[in-house]
């Protein structure tokens, strides 16, 4: 609330709160004493005048004579404060009232005892009467508080003018002291205003006193010393520093260019990989089945090398195609967009449909959200974990194939598990690496590029994969991604 005050307001307002507070307390503590003192005067004065009352009236009550009583009351005339008093018998009956016009019925019932209390705007007091330590009857006094109430007032009065003359004092004292503080301060920000506005470091604060405000105002004039040293330096370099500028530009540009090369010569490889170095794998493997069709006569074991070389060669296509999905995810751009999961995974099912052939598959595939993703290398994830599936649960009379969505801590994850031959999970962390594999080629056929490839993806789109397995009896894959979520 203060933040945007200006300085010399603050501090008169600091001084004034201080005094003012101090003086309103004061004044608190006053005005209490004065109300307590008075009330307790009021019942002290009642008390003494019960009292007269009381040793006067004492024989009248012990004899029950009501006019003699009536007299003695009828006295009480001379008190103004006093409303109204009674007299009560031993049996607790009014004997005499004051004054005699009122009716007893507006008097109260006889409290035994000394009692004096406030209620109701009034003062009262039960006073006992004795004669001669005889206890005889009961006195009843009742005031009003019509003197409490000019205390009140006289005090009020006190406490308003020594208020207005405290004020005045606090006033002027207070602007008299910001002067004193806030006038070197309002001079330093003068010069840091000049400093900061005109850029001009020569200029110097006035040093008023060796106070603490003093010793800021030289420290601020060293601090000014060093900057404009700085500064002279600084433009000194500055023409050197524009050069080694533009010579980081060159060199940026320089580099840009170099990496724009390496790209092209990048895809021109990836170019040549996928058709010159495709092309004699092919004619490999087509004189190599020429071979195996021809050689009628030829020996078993040559027929058996011939298949060798089939087989190898099949394998290096499908690993020079890995390799080449492999750095085209690294390249690609996504195009995100809604994705039904389940789709996808009804696709590459049907595409493996060949690959199935006759083999019994219990397949059980949950309710899949829509992502956010791009469609393409989704269906990639969800087509080599699923491969991965099938190839794997290739020993089992009847495999178990199950996709869902389940949360794992905290967040939304797609599951495939299968009833597979499994793997070690202590090595797990080396399955999403380029050409790791923890089956033997002669068991299960591959490349160990699929697990990488869909780690790439899966990192492009801002997610993760991770892996559990009991081995030969079950493994399963998580994965995760920013688009992801359950409906």
């Amino acid at each position: 609330m203060l933040r945007n005050v200006p300085i010399k307001r603050k501090l008169t307002l600091a001084m004034m709160l201080t005094g003012g507070s101090v003086l309103l307390l004061t004044s608190l503590a006053f005005m209490t004493y004065g109300v307590i003192n008075a009330r307790r005067n009021l019942i002290q004065n009642l008390n003494i005048l019960a009292e007269i009352t009381a040793a006067n009236a004492s024989a009248a009550l012990l004899f029950e004579e009501p006019k003699t009583a009536n007299e003695i009351l009828s006295k009480l005339e001379a008190e103004p404060s006093v409303l109204k008093a009674a007299l009560y018998t031993r049996d607790r009956k009014v004997l005499a009232h004051y004054p005699q016009s009122m009716f007893e019925t507006n008097f109260p019932a006889v409290e035994i005892g000394e009692i004096s209390r406030f209620r109701s705007g009034v003062a009262e007091i039960f006073y006992p009467v004795h004669e001669n330590d005889r206890w005889v009857g009961t006195i009843y006094v009742q005031s009003d508080l019509s003197a409490l109430y000019d205390r009140f007032r006289l005090y009020a009065v006190i406490v308003v003018a020594v208020m207005v003359t405290a004020i005045m004092i606090i006033v002027f004292l207070s602007n008299w002291l910001q002067r004193q503080i806030s006038g070197p301060i309002l001079a330093l920000a003068d010069t840091a205003r000049a400093v900061s506005e005109q850029r001009d470091y020569s200029v110097r604060g006035k040093v008023i006193g060796t106070d603490e405000l003093g010793a800021l105002t030289q420290a601020f004039n060293h601090m000014l010393n060093q900057i404009q040293e700085r500064e002279t330096a600084l433009r000194a370099s500055q023409s050197d520093l524009q050069e080694l500028n533009r010579e980081l530009e060159q060199r940026v540009l320089s580099r840009t260019a170099e990496l724009a090369a390496t790209n092209k010569e990048l895809e021109a490889f990836t170019y040549s990989v996928s058709h010159d170095l495709r092309a004699p794998l092919r004619h490999v493997d087509a004189f190599a089945q020429l071979a195996e069709e021809e050689a009628g006569g030829v020996s078993p074991e040559m027929r058996k090398y011939v298949e060798r070389i089939r087989i190898g060669v099949q394998n290096m296509g499908r690993l020079i195609d890995d390799l080449l999905n492999l750095s085209r995810v690294g390249r690609a751009d996504l195009v995100q967009q809604p994705v039904s999961l389940n789709r996808l995974v009804d696709e590459v099912i049907s595409e493996l449909q060949s690959e199935i052939g006759a083999r019994k598959i219990e397949w059980i595939i949950g309710r899949l959200p829509t992502a956010v993703c791009d469609p393409g290398l989704m269906k990639q994830v969800f087509a080599n974990l699923i491969a991965n599936s099938v190839k794997y649960t290739r020993p089992r009379p009847e495999a178990v194939i199950c996709i869902d969505m389940e949360t794992v801590e905290g967040e939304p994850a797609i599951f495939v598990r299968d009833n597979g031959v499994g793997f070690d999970s202590n090595y797990s962390a080396k399955l999403f690496g380029v050409f790791q594999r923890l089956h033997r080629a002669e068991d299960f056929e591959g490349t160990g590029v699929g697990l990488a490839i869909v780690k790439r993806i899966l990192d492009l789109h801002g997610g993760r994969i991770w892996a559990a397995s009991e081995l030969d009896k079950s493994a399963t894959f998580w994965f995760t991604f920013h688009g992801l979520v359950p409906e």
